[in-house]
C-alpha cells in the first residue's frame, strides 16, 4: 500500500489536529473530495465532478454501493414504483443484499461464459414497468469482463429510452489487463452523466483495502441522496484514513502503478496452474481481481476427491 498514505494518516492520528479524529463531515474531508475530482479530471479529461456538490466519500466500496443503490430507488420509487433493479448475472455476492437494504427488487439479466458480454436483447427484454434502475459492474465481479464501448452503448440506450438511472461500480477501473482493452466509464456515454452514480475505491486504488475509504461521484440531487444515505449507514469514513489517501492523490507517489500489471500476471499464473494441473477450462479475463473456471462437472464432484485423498488440514493440539 502506499506509503504517503500511511504515513499522512499516522500523522494525522498522533500530531494532527483535534479534528483530525473526529467526524468528518458526512460527504468527507473537502480536501479528499478535491483530490478524487482532480484525479479523475487528469484520467478522463473533458469532465469534472464538483468536490462540494458531487463527490460522496464513503466507508467502502460496499457500502458506497448500498448508499448508491438507496439514492436510485427512493427516487425512481418516488417518481411512480420503479424499484426494479436490472443486475447482470453472475453478480457480486453482496449485491443481493444490498438490494434488499434498498429495498429493490432484483430483475437478473443473464450473461454467459466464456465471454460474459452484455447481450442487448436480452437486456431490453428484462425490462418492465417496475424498473428503475440499472445496476453495471466493469471490470466485473467475478468474471473479470470489461465492458466493451458497444455494451455500454446498449446500457445506455435503455437508460435514455426508459428513463432508468444507473449504478456503475468501477473500483477496479484500474486493473485493467486484458490486451487491447481500456476501462470506459458507463457516465461518459451520451445522456449518462446525469442519471449515473459512478462508484469507485481508495482501498483497490493504492491496495489498501482495510482503510475501506471509498467514493461515488454523481449529479448534484443524486450525490445528495447518497450523502444522506450514507449518513444513516455509517455516517462517515474515517477521518485519519481520508487524509491519508487525499495525501497520497495530493503527491501522486505512483503506488497504484502497476497494478494492472501485477493483476494481468497473477491472472496468467493461476489460469495456467489450472489449465495444465486441473484439467479446468479458464474463462479469459481482460481485468479486476477474479477467475473463473469450468472443471466440467457438479462442484461436488470436482472437490470430493482432493477431500478423500488428502486432507485439507490438519488439525494439531
Amino acid at each position: 500500500g502506499s506509503l504517503t498514505a500511511r504515513q499522512a494518516a499516522a500523522e494525522a492520528l498522533l500530531v494532527g489536529s483535534a479534528a483530525a479524529n473526529q467526524y468528518s463531515a458526512p460527504a468527507g474531508l473537502l480536501e479528499l473530495r478535491e483530490e478524487v475530482s482532480r484525479l479523475y479530471a487528469r484520467l478522463y479529461p473533458g469532465d469534472a465532478y464538483d468536490p462540494a456538490s458531487e463527490v460522496v466519500i464513503c466507508t467502502s466500496g460496499q457500502e458506497s454501493l448500498n448508499a448508491a443503490l438507496r439514492a436510485c430507488v427512493s427516487e425512481q420509487v418516488s417518481r411512480g414504483g420503479r424499484d426494479g433493479v436490472i443486475v447482470f448475472e453472475p453478480y457480486f455476492p453482496f449485491t443481493q443484499g444490498a438490494l434488499d437494504n434498498a429495498p429493490a427488487v432484483m430483475q437478473p439479466v443473464r450473461t454467459h461464459a466464456p465471454g460474459f458480454a452484455i447481450d442487448a436483447a436480452a437486456l431490453r427484454a428484462a425490462i418492465t414497468p417496475r424498473t428503475g434502475t440499472v445496476l453495471l459492474n466493469s471490470p466485473h465481479n467475478p468474471t473479470g469482463h470489461v465492458a466493451s464501448e458497444a455494451e455500454l452503448a446498449a446500457v445506455a440506450e435503455v437508460c435514455v429510452e426508459h428513463d432508468l438511472l444507473a449504478v456503475s461500480d468501477e473500483v477496479y477501473e484500474h486493473a485493467v489487463f486484458g490486451e487491447g482493452c481500456r476501462h470506459r466509464r458507463l457516465c461518459d456515454v451520451p445522456g449518462m452523466r446525469g442519471r449515473t452514480i459512478t462508484v469507485s475505491s481508495a482501498g483497490k486504488l493504492f491496495s489498501l483495502t482495510g482503510w475501506r475509504v471509498a467514493w461515488a461521484l454523481a449529479p448534484a440531487r443524486l450525490a445528495t441522496a447518497v450523502a444522506s444515505a450514507h449518513t444513516n449507514l455509517t455516517y462517515s469514513a474515517p477521518t485519519p484514513l481520508q487524509a491519508g489517501i487525499a495525501a497520497a492523490l495530493r503527491e501522486e507517489d505512483g503506488s497504484f502503478g502497476g497494478v494492472a500489471q501485477l493483476f494481468g500476471a497473477n491472472f496468467e499464473l493461476l489460469a495456467t496452474a489450472l489449465r495444465e494441473h486441473r484439467g479446468l477450462t479458464v474463462c479469459d479475463a481482460q481485468g479486476g481481481y477474479f477467475l473463473v473456471a469450468d472443471a466440467g462437472v457438479p462442484d461436488i464432484d470436482f472437490v470430493r476427491p482432493p477431500l478423500r485423498d488428502r486432507p485439507l488440514c490438519e488439525r494439531r493440539l
